[in-house]
């Protein structure tokens, strides 16, 4: 929650309706010059009702309740109502459909501060800070959110402060037991009898005595003016009851029931196993479905940015399978104050959410987190997952394939796969990949994902030694040997893809797998019947953008970054080790000698930069010119490495410092200084040239943004002052 101060303009109920008329009326009112405001109520005054009175007259208006609401949703419902047809489509094309209405309308928003399906939801944030700012940045709309609670407000906010009546006062509260309060600190507002009884367990810190559902049903009947009974538990009748009793609980007790239930919930995990996920199965694993990760994310409060025991929940399969998509994000985005972290399933599920993957069932949805797992190596959430219980409609068998997100060397193989084919390697029922967009051919083993043969370039499809072991797929195993490209491409099957970006490939049946391909490679799926209906998804992009800040994914148990990555990225073969004695005599740091003489540097010319050990100019001393933009603080003496961009690259021989020398005064990058040390700049070098191919593989804004953030930190995790050069980030921007 923000601790900033907004602008509130103080107002009396009565008042309140002519007041936002007035606003809704008069576009020069400074009141919200931003296009929308706020409507905090105090007490008893109810927002909503003032909201009514304005709708009542304001015959165009929109009204929408956001009471347990997601952002996406409440999004949805406004633009239904505005009768745009984007919100079928997804994405961001909603703002220009906004722009282009016809006349001005006014959208009001009751219950913002209760959005989303736990109190401490992130939801309501994230409409005020991003979505609502979208929806109203220069079009015709304009907002009122009823947002009760000032804290989820910011500096620059403005609105309506209501003052309470000066009439009948406001029902007096009783002196709260235990029971009622230990309610009020659930996630969920609906909750289950033997999870109350939880919940006053870990509220009460001096007596081990069980709470009965006797004694729980007593205090119901004794406060039904505050508590309700519903379907499938006990809420309050009144939602701002349990918010003033949050407020007043002390914060170490918030963090020791939330510990408990945590703790408690995932020792039912056995209990709730259900095959379509926890919620499947009643009211007790709906509320840990909805309220697990929830509780995980406030356990460790007392330690700000501490996140153990949410981060240790996030990497049990088992657990995780029967966890929303949206309740993972939330509670992760809570948990990390804006960012969720790298390699696990609540990065993996930020970046599905990009891509619209958003399955409608939970067996779907842990069938995807399954796919992701496998694509990261990480085994252990793996087999948790398929302990679940959770009957997945599908699984990975394996991938070669670079998940969203992923930003490794080892994800830059295949490829792009356009389409794919099944062939026949020496009998083995294979896979025949087509890569693009410079066509080449792959051929990978079906049952495996072996990579059997190639790549072969377009030229030469296939070798004429590979003419016998290449054949078409033949009962009898002796098929027509598959000579050229057409034959690979008129075996291509006719068939739907399953994610018009993300799996774009058509899909391939050999036996009893399926494979999918596009941008990231390809992997092979083990499907259950009607399985098509639960991998294959409308790649709807979310309306309301990205939900939250994911790290780089990369295979589990990766090294960290280093000058080895760039011979996974060029190849060993690329490398030139410079012998002792022709190293040039002021070349004196210990460091670059060492990188010198051991792996070398390698040859490559790539997205403008050139590094020539073959050269004759290679370590060839280089005098900075006396006109440069820049002036290295060291005086050398230099060697020249390559050339970066129409700029000379050179080694300082007395600090082992890189420069991009300035080519002159109308040079459009600043720094020249780009790594503080050769192996620094290998290693930086490796990291740029993963985020250049990647980045060519990626047809999605939101990963692409997502993939400059990540080079540039790992560039600044390796050597921060050599990174604040633009040489590094320039080609990422401009391109």
């Amino acid at each position: 929650m923000s601790s900033n101060t907004p602008v509130l303009e103080a107002v009396s109920a009565q008042a309140a309706a002519g007041r936002l008329l007035r606003w809704w009326q008069d576009t020069s009112d400074p009141l919200a010059p931003g296009g929308w405001l706020s409507l905090v109520g105090e007490g008893a005054v109810d927002g909503g009702q003032v909201l009514r009175e304005v709708g009542a007259q304001v015959a165009s208006s929109v009204l929408v309740d956001a009471t347990e609401r997601t952002a996406e949703e409440l999004l949805g419902e406004v633009l239904a109502a505005l009768g745009l047809e984007s919100r079928r489509y997804g994405g961001r094309r909603w703002i220009s459909e906004v722009r282009a209405l016809p006349e001005r309308r006014l959208v009001l928003l009751t219950q913002v501060h209760r959005m989303g399906r736990t109190r401490r939801s992130y939801e309501a944030e994230r409409l005020l800070t991003g979505t609502l700012k979208a929806l109203c940045a220069r079009t015709g709309l304009q907002v009122i959110a009823q947002v009760d609670a000032p804290g989820l407000l910011r500096s620059g906010d403005a609105g309506l402060r209501l003052e309470p009546a000066g009439g009948d006062p406001a029902p007096t509260a009783p002196a709260w037991p235990d029971e009622v309060r230990a309610l009020a600190l659930a996630e969920p507002r609906t909750v289950p009898p033997r999870a109350w009884a939880a919940l006053v367990a870990g509220l009460r810190t001096d007596d081990g005595r069980p709470v009965t559902e006797d004694a729980l049903q007593a205090v119901l009947a004794e406060h039904d003016r505050w508590l309700e009974r519903r379907d499938d538990g006990v809420g309050f009748v009144d939602e701002a009851v349990a918010e003033s009793l949050r407020r007043e609980t002390a914060p170490e007790t918030i963090t020791r029931v939330n510990r408990h239930m945590t703790a408690w919930l995932r020792t039912l995990a056995p209990e709730l196993a259900h095959p379509d996920g926890w919620a499947a199965g009643g009211a007790l694993g709906t509320y840990a479905a909805a309220g697990l990760a929830m509780h995980a994310a406030q356990a460790d409060h007392e330690q700000k940015w501490t996140t153990q025991t949410l981060d240790e929940l996030v990497a049990r399969g088992e657990l995780v399978a029967h966890l929303p998509q949206t309740a993972l994000l939330d509670a992760a985005r809570c948990a990390h104050y804006g960012g969720i972290g790298s390699n696990s399933a609540a990065a993996d599920a930020a970046y599905l959410w990009d891509y619209g993957v958003v399955p409608a069932t939970q067996p779907a949805w842990a069938a995807w987190l399954h796919l992701m797992a496998t694509a990261r190596s990480d085994d252990d959430f793996v087999a948790g997952l398929l302990a679940s219980g959770i009957r997945l409609p599908w699984k990975a068998v394996w991938t070669r394939w670079r998940p969203p997100g992923g930003f490794h060397a080892s994800f830059l193989a295949p490829g792009v796969v356009g389409e794919t084919a099944e062939v026949r390697w020496h009998g083995r029922p294979a896979v025949a990949a087509l890569g693009t967009p410079e066509v080449d051919v792959t051929i990978w083993d079906a049952h495996t994902g072996e990579r059997l043969a190639g790549p072969w370039p377009e030229d030469s499809v296939v070798p004429e030694d590979a003419h016998t072991a290449l054949t078409r797929p033949d009962e009898s195993g002796t098929g027509d040997a598959i000579t050229t490209l057409d034959a690979l491409e008129a075996a291509v099957p006719g068939t739907g893809v399953a994610h018009p970006s993300l799996l774009s490939a058509p899909v391939l049946t050999v036996g009893e797998l399926a494979i999918l391909g596009g941008p990231g490679g390809l992997f092979a799926l083990s499907p259950a019947k009607g399985w098509e209906e639960t991998a294959g998804t409308p790649g709807r992009a979310p309306l309301t953008g990205p939900y939250a800040a994911a790290g780089p994914t990369t295979p589990q148990h990766a090294t960290p970054p280093g000058a080895a990555d760039l011979r996974a990225v060029v190849g060993e073969d690329a490398f030139r080790p410079v012998k002792e004695d022709h190293l040039p005599a002021g070349l004196e740091e210990d460091g670059a000698r060492v990188v010198l003489t051991g792996t070398g540097v390698p040859a490559f010319d790539e997205s403008g930069l050139r590094l020539a050990p073959d050269d004759d100019a290679f370590l060839t001393e280089f005098s900075w010119p006396d006109d440069a933009a820049e002036a290295p603080e060291s005086d050398g003496p230099f060697f020249h490495l390559g050339r970066w961009m129409g700029a000379d690259v050179v080694l300082d021989g007395t600090g082992g410092k890189i420069f991009r020398v300035p080519a002159d005064e109308d040079d459009p990058v600043d720094g020249a200084l780009v790594a503080s040390s050769l192996e620094n700049f290998l290693a930086m070098t490796a990291q740029w040239l993963i985020g250049l191919r990647i980045s060519a593989t990626v047809d999605n804004s939101d990963e692409q943004y997502a993939l400059r953030q990540h080079v540039s930190g790992e560039l600044w995790m390796l050597d921060d002052a050599g990174s604040e050069s633009e040489a590094w980030m320039y080609i990422f921007e401009n391109d």
